[in-house]
């Protein structure tokens, strides 16, 4: 949700800069179109997360094992 916001308002900004000819406020839009870029966050879950008893580092020391023999 604030990506949307923090996304839609960099539009406006940049829309209105061209429209009022003010190349200050495509500037503000562009700045708040980086901070909606980095601040978004990816929220996949990793092996280590999902709760499974045997972990990413586990299951490679494992295969790892099996290549040795």
């Amino acid at each position: 949700m604030k990506l949307l916001l923090l996304v839609s308002c960099a539009v406006a900004c940049v829309a209105l800069s061209f429209a009022w000819r003010e190349p200050w406020i495509g500037g503000v839009g562009l700045l708040i179109g980086f901070v909606a870029m980095f601040t978004d966050r990816d929220d996949v879950r990793l092996d280590d997360e999902r709760g499974s008893y045997e972990t990413t580092k586990s299951v490679r020391n494992m295969r790892q094992r099996d290549i040795d023999r």
